[in-house]
């Protein structure tokens, strides 16, 4: 299934803010904020986000798990997230488990898209370059 022209266009705009600094030199960055990208509540978003947290930690290879807020440019629209260092086939995997359309995956310092429910991906340049404090 193809993502529409617009949503994926959101999501090639991404904005983060890290709890604090990733050492790994892989990881992903994955919600279960607003399934399917249905607004939901704050409470349903914290409670689904609280079952992917928990699978996360689940996962004995998984060295990393930050919390992100990832969003807009002024973080007027942001979703609570994590970034953990797991392999991009488990991670688009938790993805599709927690219905998120696409998830970011960065490798090397550069910051990649990726679709949870097809084959859409797209390089976004350097993560650097869309950390806010």
């Amino acid at each position: 299934m193809k993502i529409d022209t617009k949503m994926w266009q959101a999501y090639r705009e991404p904005f983060f803010r890290f709890s604090r600094e990733l050492t790994c030199r892989e990881f992903a960055i994955i919600t279960a904020w607003n399934p399917r990208s249905q607004l939901m509540s704050n409470e349903y978003n914290r409670i689904k986000n609280n079952a992917l947290e928990r699978r996360l930690r689940h996962y004995s290879y998984v060295s990393v798990s930050v919390s992100v807020l990832v969003g807009d440019a002024q973080f007027c629209w942001a979703e609570e997230s994590f970034a953990a260092a797991l392999p991009l086939v488990k991670a688009l995997s938790l993805g599709r488990e927690f219905a998120q359309n696409a998830i970011y995956y960065v490798r090397d310092g550069e910051l990649l898209l990726f679709s949870c429910q097809g084959t859409q991906k797209e390089h976004l340049g350097a993560l650097t370059s869309r950390c806010c404090e």
